[in-house]
């Protein structure tokens, strides 16, 4: 895959945690993935891309991480139910704004993306395109880790 994609994935994912959340985030260095049967994630946020590239962008992390999130958000809620309505909100939410803004440094190319879905769940499993590989690039934080997948192609 293309480093003039990928790039701005790591750009917009450091430049987001550090504005939003004050959290230096490292990453490491990019792998295949995407038909592990069991991984760490139990929170995932999935949403699709359209125009001169097609495919699917993951932004991946454990509860603890979202909930540490949230906390420094500065966000209140008042009970538990509104409490994990509002991560999940907040994770569909930061998957988008990756994704905006990887796309806008994209300059060669026209992306549009759909709105997110947020999947839960120990091991959940996420049906990748079989046509393209899956990059995951590794995120370590002092938060806790996490994970941004970007599975697309040229049209």
């Amino acid at each position: 895959m293309d480093v003039t994609i990928i790039n701005p994935f790591l750009t917009a994912t450091i430049n987001l945690f550090q504005s939003m959340f004050s959290i230096e985030a490292r990453a490491g260095i990019p792998y295949i993935t995407g038909t592990e049967l069991k991984h760490r994630w139990e929170i995932s946020g999935i949403l699709g891309l359209t125009g001169d590239y097609q495919g699917l962008v993951g932004f991946r992390l454990a509860r603890v991480l979202a909930d540490k999130m949230l906390e420094r958000s500065g966000i209140r809620t008042n009970s538990e139910e509104e409490r994990q309505e509002t991560v999940y909100g907040m994770i569909g939410e930061l998957t988008n704004i990756i994704s905006g803004n990887a796309a806008s440094a994209i300059s060669h190319a026209s992306i549009d993306i759909s709105p997110p879905v947020v999947i839960l769940g120990e091991n959940h499993h996420i049906a990748w395109p079989k046509t393209m590989p899956v990059i995951a690039i590794p995120f370590s934080s002092p938060n806790g880790p996490f994970e941004v997948d970007v599975c697309f192609k040229k049209r």
